[in-house]
């Protein structure tokens, strides 16, 4: 960690910090939320991309 900046190893350590505090069942449940909104994102873009003319008028 030394090659890095004052800056980053400073953010680095404040992250470390902030993860030593964080309830283990709570982030799990906060990732899956994530991944669940991810992939509903990634349909919707998926549905646009395949309706007609969608390319067209992006452009």
């Amino acid at each position: 960690m030394s090659d890095l900046t004052f800056e980053k190893q400073f953010s680095h350590a404040m992250f470390c910090q902030q993860v030593e505090n964080i309830d283990i069942d709570t982030a799990k449940k906060l990732l899956a939320d994530l991944h669940l909104l991810y992939l509903g994102q990634q349909a919707m873009f998926t549905m646009l991309v395949k309706q007609d003319g969608f390319m067209e008028r992006v452009s």
